[in-house]
């Protein structure tokens, strides 16, 4: 079998795309259909579809599921890029549009980078699950 490579385009596109897509797709449903669906878990969303795509991506290159050791490997490497194109978005959010951030553009530094401590924290450990969840559902659909 083939070897799985990590494929940062890819995995920025996807997570970028989503990133973005869906409060825009929230939005539009809170306009027109009277449904507010916004919440804090929403933030989560990107990364977990994210890296069940990766893990079932995994499988198919590798036809296997991931040693404990590679999915945790893995989900660092996708906390750490996640966090950083969540970073990246949020500059882009606070030169483009600084009332979008509300408060945020107050806080202290440390406060900031205790909060990035936290999202990289949580990033790893939904990276890891999710990752895991996707290799084992297409695992089952292989022959």
């Amino acid at each position: 079998m083939a070897e799985y490579r990590f494929n940062i385009p890819r995995f920025a596109t996807f997570y970028l795309g989503l990133s973005i897509g869906l409060p825009v797709l929230i939005y539009l449903i809170r306009q027109y259909l009277g449904f507010d669906l916004s919440s804090g878990g929403i933030s989560l969303i990107p990364i977990m579809l994210t890296t069940l795509n990766e893990g079932a991506r995994f499988v198919r290159a590798t036809g296997r599921r991931p040693e404990n050791r590679e999915a945790w490997k893995m989900a660092g490497l996708f906390a750490l890029f996640g966090v950083m194109l969540s970073m990246l978005l949020a500059a882009v959010v606070l030169v483009v549009a600084p009332a979008m951030l509300g408060d945020l553009s107050s806080l202290g530094f440390g406060f900031v980078a205790a909060m990035v401590a936290v999202m990289a924290i949580v990033y790893i450990l939904v990276s890891r699950v999710f990752f895991a969840l996707g290799a084992r559902s297409e695992v089952k659909r292989l022959p």
